[in-house]
């Protein structure tokens, strides 16, 4: 039986209740899932509760996915719905003060470069994180999966079921979109 055959079968049993279809796919799409969510979060324990959150939402939802061989970039998209909800709840208020302080990501400083540079780069990364959160689902997704995750955009095809040509105009479309939302950011 082929990947997408076994991908299939899983599916449907995990629609018709059986748990242990689900966790299978669980222990397949896990990774991807924790992945996408640190990439776009930055922050290991957020992207781990995203991810949680991310299959529990999946598992009261399987009966609404049509195409059995579509569930990656379904449960794609409940991740990034995840991200932009934990995203809107866990919005800086302005301040730090000795409480919020231990909710900043902490990550290991690059000794190469000063803070200023430092700071610089962290705050380039996080604006081409919310313009990829701005980004439509579609385009988020192809984004997400092609230049986050690296895959082929003939994997992408596969796994959304949806024509090569259709996941090239949507990168394309995506791509466009991004330069212009970071167009400000960046000097000429």
């Amino acid at each position: 039986m082929d990947r997408e055959a076994a991908q299939r079968r899983l599916v449907e049993k995990a629609r018709a209740g059986e748990k242990r279809a689900f966790n299978a796919l669980y222990r397949q799409y896990a990774p991807v899932v924790y992945s996408l969510a640190r990439h776009m979060m930055r922050d290991d324990e957020a992207a781990a509760d995203v991810t949680q959150e991310t299959f529990v939402r999946a598992w009261r939802a399987l009966d609404s996915l049509n195409d059995p061989q579509a569930f990656g970039g379904w449960i794609r998209m409940i991740a990034l719905n995840q991200v932009r909800d934990w995203a809107r709840a866990h919005r800086p208020t302005g301040s730090l003060d000795a409480d919020s302080a231990d909710q900043v990501p902490r990550q290991w400083a690059d000794e190469s470069i000063g803070p200023a540079e430092q700071l610089e780069i962290s705050e380039q990364q996080q604006q081409v994180r919310d313009a990829i959160a701005r980004l439509g689902e579609d385009q988020q997704v192809v984004v997400v999966m092609h230049h986050l995750e690296g895959k082929p955009v003939a994997d992408i095809s596969r796994e959304l079921g949806i024509p090569l040509g259709t996941v090239l105009s949507r990168l394309a479309r995506g791509r466009e979109a991004l330069r212009r939302k970071l167009a400000p950011h960046v000097e000429d």
